[in-house]
């Protein structure tokens, strides 16, 4: 790899860096500390390995679904929120679908150095369209994720009904069967290796 080549992967990659920063903004509007609310960086790791591991489970039950889709999806599905910033849920829901655009050209701006970009430009429109089975797991993923992140912060329980109601958006059974597993507290994180010993 030449030097110019790898500047240009190592730019993004040192931009990237701010997404590790980058508080999810729905969680401070929920009333969330600082401390409360997980980075862009963090919530997108989460997801994309959540999301991952139930296209693998689909697949083993005859889904045809690309779960090498759904990871690379769910690890770029917000990376325009490096260079726009993150903007909550409930802002984007008043302002009628606008920031979808503002979103994609970051993602536009911050890849446009790479060979990978139409792949991530790409993935991140399949994501926020939600038409394909692989950007519905996703979104059931990223709801998942923040469900579990404001489950675990006191302050936020009167925004949970909100996770209760997303749902209906990836129209999977087992979405809202994972929703209410864990708000009715019927699965912990594994600690069986704390045990041993």
């Amino acid at each position: 790899m030449n030097a110019h080549d790898l500047k240009k992967i190592l730019k993004i990659f040192l931009t990237l860096q701010w997404a590790k920063e980058l508080p999810r903004q729905g969680f401070i509007a929920m009333g969330f500390k600082r401390n409360e609310a997980d980075s862009v960086a963090a919530h997108s790791f989460s997801t994309a390995l959540l999301a991952y591991f139930l296209a693998k489970k689909l697949q083993k039950e005859g889904e045809k679904i690309d779960a090498e889709k759904v990871l690379k999806m769910g690890l770029v599905h917000d990376i325009g929120e490096t260079i726009v910033g993150d903007v909550g849920t409930f802002v984007k829901g008043m302002a009628g679908g606008v920031f979808k655009n503002i979103e994609e050209e970051g993602v536009k701006a911050l890849v446009e150095d790479l060979d990978s970009k139409d792949e991530i430009i790409e993935l991140v429109s399949e994501y926020n369209d939600r038409k394909t089975l692989e950007a519905r797991v996703v979104k059931a993923a990223d709801n998942l994720d923040a469900l579990a992140q404001a489950k675990g912060v006191p302050g936020a329980q009167s925004a949970l009904k909100y996770f209760k109601e997303v749902y209906h958006i990836t129209k999977f059974a087992w979405h809202k069967k994972a929703v209410d597993l864990i708000m009715k507290d019927e699965i912990e994180p594994a600690r069986q290796w704390q045990k041993k010993g």
